[in-house]
């Protein structure tokens, strides 16, 4: 699939980025009594401090950097290889909370109306092209998750292959309060968690910020920011680089929160041309934080995507989200701007999260059996590519099967233990183990990361007569799975290889 070049932004896009474009005005620090605190910049560092006017509907936001020196999870290995260039930045502004006005029912269509509003300092991690004419105008901006207690960017792990072979933008936001300065937000395994305050208080210790509450304006200001190109000659984030099309990602508990977001604050704040929902849950992320532990859907019952929803909405999904997430009951069908993909043999995190090994995974988990080892990766690079031309040019994905759930709220299995249904790569239809979202024990971070059980050498043999045999098998699936836009063109030899380091003994 190629990827889109300098196209011509969409009359929504083109509108909004009109409006969200008063140019980027230099600070003058003390002059400027409304500028953020500041803290002084390393000798001979050529920091530059500015502001920008967004779109009525998004408060106005200032911004400094790039910030000098190493930032904390940076996930920077590989982009100078790549052409890529990474850059720190501090975003302040004064994002505000919301209320719902009326009853959030499942149907997702919610109004809501403003609480308060509180000032905020938190930064932004971009990556992007360094020679503008490898750049694609799409920018990502991903919402960083904070289960683990600290910052980080799972979405940026599983689809950076993608990301930076098609030229894309990616931005990491530090958008909860858990990533920047509540170290008592903690993570999936209790006790304190490490936002970037505290990992590294001389660099971010102006961070600041004032509650989950204030996450999706703070989200939607950031979207605004990276949307338009300042016309005052001013540095940006991006550098000057376009960005015709600007799309909303991520996983797990920020799934949940961009499930609120397009349900709530999208309609107030139509910055984003599209979302991927990675693992989302049944219900979603609460706008008050008081009635949750910051962890779990507080707005319970089966959410679905509202029905009038005005851009691409991709729902990815994996065995795990359906039935200890609880998502199985709140799918609902494909439609115009709505486009589901439950995926086979996945687990909620695994193997490729933790650098590709099953069973190293598992010990370092202390889960007793190695985790899953699916094919999400494969999966979602797919998605990503498919939602970006559904974004830019209107190319719907292709569709997805659910993964077929039984009344008592388990996955149903095939004689091998694999899902039944479902978007169906290579490795559950040419099996050399049982992938599930499924895990025996462990605890509830192993219960995330599923389970792998290969098959003996001897079964391999019995099933499919010797390697070459399997390696056949699995090549012409694969090259099917590709022709069904399922897997990239571009990950057929990673996907070979997965399959070559099948052990037949």
């Amino acid at each position: 699939m190629a990827a889109p070049r300098h196209r011509t932004p969409s009359l929504r896009r083109a509108v909004a980025a009109a409006v969200a474009a008063a140019a980027l005005l230099a600070c003058s620090g003390d002059d400027d009594p409304a500028g953020p605190a500041t803290t002084a910049p390393a000798e001979g560092s050529t920091t530059t401090t500015s502001t920008t006017e967004p779109a009525p509907t998004v408060p106005a936001v200032t911004v400094r950097g790039p910030v000098p020196g190493e930032p904390q999870t940076s996930g920077a290995s590989g982009l100078a290889e790549a052409g890529y260039v990474e850059e720190e930045f501090f975003v302040s502004g004064s994002a505000r909370s919301f209320d719902p006005d009326g009853e959030l029912g499942d149907d997702g269509d919610w109004a809501l109306v403003v609480r308060d509003e509180a000032p905020y300092t938190t930064r932004i991690l971009v990556k992007r092209p360094a020679d503008p004419a490898d750049a694609s105008g799409v920018v990502v901006v991903e919402w960083n998750n904070v289960s683990a207690g600290a910052d980080g960017t799972p979405d940026w792990t599983y689809t950076a292959a993608e990301l930076l072979r098609a030229g894309h933008v990616h931005v990491a936001v530090s958008a909860q309060a858990g990533g920047v300065d509540d170290a008592d937000a903690g993570g999936i395994l209790g006790g304190p968690g490490r936002p970037l305050t505290a990992a590294d208080p001389e660099r971010y210790g102006e961070l600041v910020h004032p509650g989950d509450d204030h996450s999706y304006d703070l989200f939607a200001q950031v979207g605004a920011l990276v949307s338009s190109v300042p016309g005052d000659g001013t540095p940006d984030p991006l550098a000057g680089l376009p960005r015709d099309h600007v799309i909303a990602i991520g996983e797990s508990q920020s799934a949940f929160r961009l499930t609120a977001f397009v349900n709530g604050v999208h309609p107030l704040a139509p910055v984003f041309d599209g979302f991927l929902v990675h693992s989302r849950g049944g219900g979603a992320a609460p706008f008050d934080a008081s009635t949750t532990d910051g962890l779990t859907s507080a707005i319970t019952g089966e959410v679905r995507i509202r029905e009038d929803v005005d851009v691409p909405v991709l729902v990815f999904s994996t065995e795990t989200d359906l039935t200890v997430l609880g998502y199985a009951p709140a799918r609902q069908p494909d439609s115009e701007h709505v486009r589901s993909w439950d995926v086979a043999g996945t687990a909620h995190a695994d193997a490729f999260l933790l650098g590709g090994d099953p069973v190293a995974a598992g010990e370092a988990l202390g889960c007793g059996q190695p985790v899953n080892d699916g094919p999400q990766h494969l999966a979602l690079k797919a998605a990503l590519a498919h939602l970006v031309e559904w974004v830019v040019a209107g190319t719907e994905p292709p569709a997805g099967t659910p993964i077929e759930v039984g009344d008592d709220g388990a996955i149903v299995r095939d004689a091998d233990g694999n899902a039944v249904g479902g978007v169906r790569l290579p490795a559950v239809e040419v099996p050399a183990a049982t992938l599930s979202g499924d895990a025996a024990g462990g605890g509830v971070l192993c219960g995330l990361f599923g389970s792998t059980t290969a098959f003996s050498p001897a079964d391999l043999a019995t099933r499919y007569g010797d390697r070459g045999t399997y390696l056949r098998r699995y090549e012409d699936a694969l090259d099917r799975a590709i022709a069904d836009g399922l897997v990239l063109e571009a990950d057929r030899a990673a996907a070979l290889a997965e399959a070559e380091d099948v052990d037949f003994g």
